[in-house]
């Protein structure tokens, strides 16, 4: 008997995990194209908010790009460095004192 209940638990689970989410359900999908729904007043309208809003983005100024590490590289990045010009070492001089 404790076989055939721990069987019937099984299948239920199963069943319970196999049943697909509700938000899979084709049937409850919201239609993200559906220009043939809306009326030509709403197709209208919803030009002129389109037109008015490609007419404010091109109203807004390019931005400069933002570097804020630019200052810290120096100007001159692509030459390789200078070499040092060699100095002289000092001449020693043969003092009585030492």
């Amino acid at each position: 008997m404790k076989f055939a209940q721990t069987l019937g638990l099984a299948i239920v689970a199963f069943a319970l995990l196999a049943h697909p989410a509700s938000a899979q359900s084709p049937g409850m999908a919201i239609p993200l194209n559906s220009d043939e729904a809306k009326s030509p007043e709403e197709i209208e309208k919803q030009k002129r908010i389109d037109d008015d809003y490609k007419a404010t983005i091109k109203k807004i100024p390019d931005a400069k790009a933002n570097d804020p590490w630019g200052n810290m590289r120096s100007a001159d990045t692509v030459t390789p460095a200078k070499p040092k010009p060699k100095v002289a070492a000092p001449k020693k001089t043969n003092n009585a004192a030492n």
